[in-house]
C-alpha cells in the first residue's frame, strides 16, 4: 500500500513539473510569435530568436536539434525556424532550405558560439582600440615630450621623446579621454584612453627615451600617454543571462563621442566588479520620467520612468563596465538609468 502510494505521488509529482516546466516555455512566447519564420540574409540569432521570444537570450531553452540535417547548429539565409508544440511544450526547430548556397552568411546557434547573438567582432575591436584606466595610473604614466625633430605631429618611422619609466621594448601610444563620473556620488570611475599606435624604443639617454613609431591609426602628440604594449583579453564567448541580482545603475558614457547610442553602440556604465556585475548580464535601459505639472492642479507630477531598450555587459572593471546595445526604441541617451528586467533577476 505504502509502495503504491509513493509510486502514485512521485508520478502526480513529475507530472506537476512537467506542467510548470511547460508553462515556464510558453511563458517565454511571445503573444504573438509566428508560427515560422524565414531567415534573410544580415540576421543575428538576436533577430531571429526576437521574433519568437520575448527574451531573445532565452533561445537554447526551446530549441531542438535536428539529428537528420547535417550540422544543425548552422542557420542560413532562406532556413525556415518552425515554432512547435510537444505536448504543450513549444519547440523551435529548423528545416534547411535545400536550394541555399552555403556561404559566409552562417548564424551559429547560442549554446555553440554566442558570436552572432552578441557581436564579439565589434566587441574586439573596440576593446583592441580603447583602454581604461585610474586617474592614478595616466598621471603617473610616462608621456610624449616631443618629436625628435621638433615636429608637433609625430607619424610612422618617426622618432620621439618620452619621459617616464621606460624599460620594456614594445609600446602602446593612447590620448586620454574623457572621464566617467557616477551620477549619483560624482566619483571619478576611470579614464578611457583612446589607441593611437604602437612604438618601440630606441635608446636610454638619462632620465630621456627614445622610441620610434611602429603603428599609428593617428598621430601622435606632446602629452600623449606611452603605456607598455597593448595587452587586450578578448572575450571567447558571452551568454547573455539575467543578473544573479537586483540592480539600479546608470549610463555614464556613450562612445564616439555620440549624444546618444542605438542598437550595436557601445555604453559605459556604473556597475563594475565592486557592486557585482558579471560579463553576460543584462539589463534594461529606462528614459528617466519627466516632471510635469497637473492640469488640474498646481502640483508638480513626476511621471514614470520608460523602458527604451537592453544592454549586455561585455567587459568589467573594478568600477564600470561597457555594455552593448542590443535593443533600442529610442535613442538611449547619458544618465538613462539601467535595472534587472522584472521578475528576472532570479533565474
Amino acid at each position: 500500500m505504502f509502495v503504491c502510494f509513493f509510486l502514485v505521488s512521485s508520478l502526480a509529482i513529475a507530472a506537476g513539473a512537467d506542467v510548470i516546466r511547460v508553462k515556464a516555455n510558453v511563458d517565454l512566447l511571445k503573444t504573438a510569435a509566428p508560427l515560422q519564420y524565414v531567415v534573410v540574409k544580415g540576421d543575428t540569432l538576436w533577430d531571429i530568436s526576437g521574433q519568437f521570444l520575448k527574451h531573445p537570450w532565452k533561445w537554447p531553452q526551446i530549441w531542438r536539434e535536428n539529428p537528420q540535417i547535417e550540422n544543425p547548429h548552422l542557420i542560413y539565409p532562406g532556413d525556415l525556424i518552425i515554432l512547435q508544440f510537444v505536448n504543450g511544450d513549444p519547440r523551435l526547430v529548423l528545416e534547411r532550405n535545400r536550394n541555399v548556397e552555403l556561404s559566409a552568411e552562417i548564424k551559429y546557434l547560442p549554446q555553440v558560439s554566442a558570436a552572432d547573438v552578441i557581436p564579439l567582432a565589434v566587441i574586439n575591436r573596440f576593446l583592441t582600440d580603447n583602454q581604461f584606466r585610474s586617474s592614478s595610473e595616466i598621471d603617473n604614466a610616462p608621456y610624449i615630450l616631443s618629436g625628435a625633430e621638433e615636429q608637433i605631429l609625430i607619424g610612422t618611422n618617426d622618432n620621439f621623446y618620452v619621459l617616464g619609466s621606460i624599460k620594456e621594448t614594445d609600446y602602446g601610444v593612447f590620448r586620454k579621454g574623457d572621464a566617467y563620473l557616477d551620477p549619483i556620488t560624482g566619483e571619478v570611475l576611470g579614464i578611457q584612453l583612446a589607441h593611437l599606435g604602437t612604438a618601440e624604443l630606441v635608446r636610454h639617454d638619462g632620465e630621456i627615451a627614445t622610441l620610434n613609431v611602429i603603428s599609428g591609426k593617428q598621430a601622435f602628440r606632446r602629452g600623449d600617454k606611452v603605456f607598455k604594449k597593448l595587452q587586450i583579453t578578448l572575450p571567447g564567448k558571452i551568454y547573455p543571462k539575467a543578473s544573479a541580482q537586483e540592480v539600479t545603475g546608470y549610463i555614464v558614457g556613450v562612445e564616439n563621442l555620440m549624444l546618444s547610442a542605438g542598437q550595436m553602440d557601445i555604453v559605459a556604465i556604473n556597475q563594475g566588479k565592486r557592486s557585482g556585475a558579471e560579463i553576460g548580464d543584462i539589463l534594461d535601459i529606462f528614459s528617466p520620467g519627466q516632471v510635469v505639472q497637473d492640469s488640474q492642479g498646481a502640483r508638480m507630477i513626476q511621471l514614470p520612468d520608460r523602458r527604451v531598450g537592453l544592454v549586455v555587459v561585455f567587459s568589467i572593471y573594478e568600477k564600470m563596465a561597457y555594455a552593448m546595445v542590443m535593443e533600442a526604441a529610442s535613442p538611449v541617451k547619458l544618465g538613462d538609468i539601467l535595472k534587472t528586467p522584472e521578475g528576472d533577476f532570479i533565474e
